[in-house]
This record gives structure tokens, sequence and C-alpha cells, in this order.
């Protein structure tokens, strides 16, 4: 028959069952939380590289336009002395 102490010691392995399941479903979705946080880490700095690779092309491209400029400028200066004189 069963004693009030094998009772409790069943109702208490019973609990322990249920907060080992609960410990392992919480640490799984702290893992898949982790996962997305990484995840959208990973898609931020892909964007920002992107991002960094355009802002480089359009300095590239006005330092370009600049030495093209430049030379004009030397080029009309030189003609319009050339004209003064």
């Amino acid at each position: 028959m069963l004693e009030t102490s094998d009772i409790l010691y069943i109702v208490l392995a019973f609990c322990a069952l249920w907060i080992t399941a609960f410990v392992c479903w919480f640490i799984y979705q702290i893992a898949v939380m982790l996962k997305r946080v990484n995840d959208l880490i990973a898609e931020l700095k892909w964007q920002v590289e992107k991002v960094e690779q355009a802002l480089n092309g359009i300095k590239a491209k006005f330092e370009e336009g600049g030495g093209h400029l430049s030379s004009m400028a030397e080029h009309l200066k030189a003609y319009i002395s050339k004209k003064v004189k």
C-alpha cells in the first residue's frame, strides 16, 4: 500500500520532470532568439558593407571628377592667358 511519503516522492518526481521540461524549453527558446539576433546582425553587417561600397564609389567618382575639373580649369586659364596677350 502507498504511504504518504511515497505519494510525496511521486509528486516531487513529477514536479522535477515538469521543471526539467520547462528549463529545456526555456533554453531552446533562448537559443532560437540568439540565432535570430545573430542572423539579424549578419544581415545588418551586409547592408552596412553595401552602403559603404556605394559611398566609396560615389567618393571615387567625385575625386575623379575633381581631377578632370582642375585640369579643365588649367587649360581654360592657359587659353584665356593666350587670348589676353
